[in-house]
């Protein structure tokens, strides 16, 4: 396995830890906001957590399977 081969496959995991932090950052507001528990009195936080949420899912996906790739043709 060539060096610049592991730096992508490790930027791409990087890539992939992030997107999911984010995720969960936005699900976690998205409930917050639902049961009431967070100062949003318009609901926009559960609107956008929900929103955000779906857009970077298949992201997070195409990550995960990108580095799939990289690590079985790395072996």
């Amino acid at each position: 396995m060539t060096a610049s081969r592991t730096v992508v496959r490790r930027v791409v995991l990087g890539a992939f830890v992030g997107v999911v932090a984010v995720i969960v950052l936005l699900a976690g507001s998205a409930v917050l906001s639902a049961t009431g528990l967070s100062s949003d009195p318009h609901g926009y936080g559960m609107f956008a957590g929900i929103l955000f949420t779906a857009v970077l899912t298949p992201v997070a996906l195409a990550l995960w399977l990108l580095y799939r790739r990289l690590r079985r043709h790395g072996k």
